[in-house]
């Protein structure tokens, strides 16, 4: 009886083996699910979609959780074969395993920030606006990624900005705390901290 439970277990495996049926590494999720608008290593290629390669694991877990939960609504992308997806998508398709698979995979990348035009007197502004009111949560201009929030310096203008509108609009809901401190926020001060973020802090 013994033998014949062995002798099954092991034509299972082979047949596993054989069919190549495994658990998808992070790296394979990611560039399944994630590569085709975050790009190769999470390095964006587009301007309104965020480079996320360097991101602490904490942060890509928050990041795909506020879709989750409905804190933030999915964009529907198009992509360069004609085809549609949007981030609900991609989250109602990872399971929990998934998840904590693609976020390791991507904080093991190297951030690189993008290289932007930028105002250096608003940067310097920002810089002073930051400390006061977000470097708590996002020390050193919002490029620690050990802080477990999504890193902000040299990330793509076009997103920032677009997130800046959302926080204010209520579009995409904050933590009681960021909102606090971001409704005192002046547009002039958003400007400025638009300025730091892109400048990656070589203003």
């Amino acid at each position: 009886m013994a033998n014949t439970r062995h002798t099954g277990l092991a034509l299972l495996v082979a047949t596993c083996l054989a069919s190549g049926l495994h658990a998808e590494t992070g790296e394979e999720i990611a560039n399944r699910l994630c590569a085709d608008c975050h790009g190769e290593f999470g390095r964006s290629e587009t301007r309104d979609i965020p480079s996320i390669g360097g991101f602490s694991e904490y942060a890509i877990i928050d990041l795909l959780e506020t879709y989750r939960l409905g804190f933030r609504k999915a964009r529907t992308i198009t992509l360069d074969d004609g085809s549609e997806n949007d981030m609900q998508r991609v989250v109602d398709a990872l399971s929990a395993d998934e998840v904590d698979a693609v976020a390791y995979y991507y904080s093991e990348q190297e951030w690189r920030p993008r290289a932007q035009p930028f105002d250096a007197e608003l940067a310097r502004r920002g810089a002073a606006i930051h400390s006061r009111k977000c470097g708590k949560c996002h020390p050193k201009g919002g490029s620690e990624a050990d802080a477990d929030h999504a890193l902000l310096a040299g990330q793509w203008r076009d997103y920032l900005a677009q997130e800046l509108r959302n926080f204010t609009s209520g579009e995409r809901r904050m933590a009681d705390k960021m909102k606090k401190n971001f409704d005192t926020l002046s547009e002039g001060d958003k400007d400025a901290l638009l300025e730091l973020y892109v400048s990656a802090g070589k203003y």
